[in-house]
């Protein structure tokens, strides 16, 4: 009786539990940042969007798909189980805390920016910009790099118009922006990017789709095979 109950349970561990893994839902987590993603009409669109539902829907996998502030979406994807976080930017001080999937396209560079007016703000070096204030979004990929980099004198708000409003309001001298999205987002907050002057280049911004560390592998395979399988069958369109 003792076998058969032994056996019965291996049986439940070796076929049963399988399933469930395969069941679970994965949390979608994204944030305001077009033209990649944002919520407009109730409705979460952005070439970025429609990459990511592809992709979770040809491997199969139910998820659940939620717009956030980025630090709120960040910390998610850091902490909980079973996150995908989009579009996250790949960059040295992230690389071992997620499980990187795929890439959502080229990508951009971030760059420093400062109002046209201030002339007198134009270092040369990353050592001279070291100097100046600086806004980046609290998390992103800008405010990591830049911590990274040891910039000392750095301000971290978590919305994106805050940040933009502090370089307007001479709170800040400059703000690290991503090209791709500069026009997208300054005209969203109401700001003509008419009025701002790039500085300096700081690095690459390579676009992303990347899950919790706490997540299985077993998704993380199924969500590259149906990338690749998408990119070969030419059926998703790379951002940029």
């Amino acid at each position: 009786m003792k076998k058969m109950i032994l056996k019965l349970g291996h049986f439940i561990i070796i076929f049963i539990f399988p399933i469930l893994i395969s069941a679970e839902e994965l949390i979608v987590v994204t944030e305001n940042w077009r033209p990649y993603n944002f919520e407009e009409n109730r409705e979460i669109k952005g070439v970025s969007t429609k990459i990511v539902k592809k992709v979770l829907e040809h491997a199969g996998i139910k998820y659940g798909l939620n717009v956030y502030p980025w630090n709120r979406a960040y910390n998610m994807a850091l902490y909980d189980r079973n996150v995908l976080i989009y579009t996250i930017i790949k960059v040295a001080p992230r690389e071992n805390k997620f499980k990187w999937i795929r890439p959502l396209g080229k990508g951009g560079t971030s760059s420093l920016y400062r109002l046209k007016k201030n002339t007198h703000i134009n270092p040369k070096t990353i050592e001279e910009a070291k100097k100046y204030d600086i806004v980046a979004n609290k998390n992103s990929m800008d405010h990591l790099w830049l911590e990274y980099k040891g910039f000392p004198n750095l301000d971290t708000p978590t919305a994106v118009a805050h940040s933009i409003r502090m370089l307007f309001k001479g709170r800040v001298d400059m703000i690290v922006f991503d090209d791709s999205v500069l026009k997208n987002e300054f005209e969203s907050c109401g700001f003509d990017i008419n009025q701002v002057s790039q500085v300096m280049p700081l690095f690459k911004t390579l676009p992303y789709m990347a899950l919790s560390l706490t997540t299985s592998d077993d998704i993380l395979e199924k969500l590259q095979k149906s990338y690749d399988q998408l990119i070969k069958e030419k059926k998703i369109d790379l951002v940029n």
